[in-house]
């Protein structure tokens, strides 16, 4: 019977240190502007508080233009956009899980007066 308890409370302290291990780690998130993309190395730039943060991106990464979804090569044309990106850590890297680009709205056209004479 001796045995049997040690043996429920080893099973037990086990499954909880390893349930504490197995949890997901939790994303963060961040603000700024795009500073470049560089398709070759699949790294997003993003200027934030004056300081450039790298990003990497993987097939999972989801790249969101606005409502619409995109393809990560459409961050190369973002240059200069606002974006907010969903990321998680992976040692020291930065992986984005998904970037958020706002939608460009067009200017407004220009209106011209003409004088009465």
């Amino acid at each position: 019977m001796k045995k049997l308890l040690i043996l429920v409370c080893t099973l037990a302290i086990g499954t909880a240190a390893f349930a504490a291990q197995a949890k997901a780690p939790a994303s963060a998130h961040l603000s700024g502007t795009i500073e470049k993309y560089d398709a070759a190395t699949k790294t997003l730039t993003v200027k934030h508080d004056g300081k450039d943060t790298t990003f990497e991106i993987n097939d999972k990464s989801q790249v969101m233009n606005g409502k619409s979804k995109a393809d990560p090569s459409a961050l190369s044309a973002s240059t200069g956009h606002n974006v907010k990106i969903e990321y998680m850590m992976s040692g020291t890297t930065r992986v984005a899980e998904k970037i958020e680009v706002a939608a460009t709205h067009p200017a407004p056209p220009k209106t011209t007066t003409t004088k009465k004479k």
